[in-house]
């Protein structure tokens, strides 16, 4: 089976009815070639590199002012192209870094990192019943609290329109079960600091605030519904 990203189970859950789901589950049960698409992040060329490569060296390296830099870098872009659908692509990006200025990256970036850790592509592909579900994490960040070293994790998602509270849920839920299952026996996980981040929206969900709402695992609810279709 060809892997599965969490957007199409998003996209899944979005159908308006019985026979849509049905189509769209036995598209992803039985295709075996990659399909690209503009914005998904399981390949291909990804429509939100700029605004989320900016938002991942901001983290890093805990500066605001990289927000501007790369704003004027994309304004010029924008000028520069010929077609209105690259303009639109570079003005997106732009209206994501604006949005973000606003955007308390100190609340989720612990005071001292330790170490970032690299995100392995055979680690990628985590299983879930039987299906292959590919988790691309944005950063990985080793800190120590209380004596002990936690990894914490963002993960940082787009798409025009943004996602439900939800909908984010699923990628931190996924997010969550990545970092148990890579990094369990090095580190304790931070809870609080597993956040799944709609750069469109500007809006968080971590899995401390995922699990304190006691809401069953929709991307399990999801993957059930997809098998028996």
């Amino acid at each position: 089976m060809q892997k599965i990203s969490i957007k199409e189970l998003v996209a899944f859950t979005r159908k308006p009815n019985d026979r849509a789901k049905k189509n769209f589950a036995y598209k992803l049960k039985s295709r075996t070639a990659k399909e690209k698409k503009e914005d998904d992040e399981s390949g291909g060329g990804d429509y939100w590199i700029t605004s989320t490569s900016c938002i991942n060296n901001v983290f890093k390296h805990n500066n605001k002012d990289l927000y501007d830099g790369k704003i004027e870098e994309l304004a010029e872009k924008v000028t520069a192209a010929e077609l209105n659908q690259v303009k639109s692509m570079f003005q997106r990006n732009i209206d994501i870094l604006n949005n973000f200025k606003d955007f308390h990256i100190e609340d989720i970036r612990p005071s001292k990192i330790l170490k970032f850790e690299t995100v392995q592509r055979a680690h990628t592909i985590v299983y879930i019943d039987d299906f292959p579900l590919y988790i691309s994490p944005s950063v990985l960040f080793c800190h120590e609290r209380r004596g002990k070293k936690e990894l914490g994790a963002i993960w940082l998602v787009a798409q025009v329109g943004g996602f439900k509270k939800n909908e984010l849920g699923m990628f931190c839920e996924m997010l969550y079960e990545f970092l148990i299952k890579h990094y369990s026996e090095d580190y304790q996980i931070s809870e609080d600091l597993c956040i799944a981040i709609d750069t469109f929206s500007a809006q968080k969900i971590s899995y401390k605030e995922l699990k304190n709402s006691n809401a069953s695992s929709l991307v399990k609810k999801t993957l059930k519904e997809i098998k028996n279709l």
